[in-house]
């Protein structure tokens, strides 16, 4: 089976979305994606620094 996953609601600033949309495109994911990406290597980097 695949990985869990929950659905949350957020608020983002027009200008963060589109940037996310944009970068999104030139990577070929959509929207969530994008997020989910940027989000996995922020706590990446983070862990890294522990």
């Amino acid at each position: 089976m695949g990985v869990e996953r929950r659905v949350y609601s957020l608020r983002l600033e027009e200008e963060i979305a589109e940037k996310i949309r944009m970068y999104g495109q030139m990577e070929n994911r959509n929207f969530a994606n994008m997020v989910e990406t940027i989000l996995k290597n922020y706590i990446s980097e983070r862990e890294k620094e522990s």
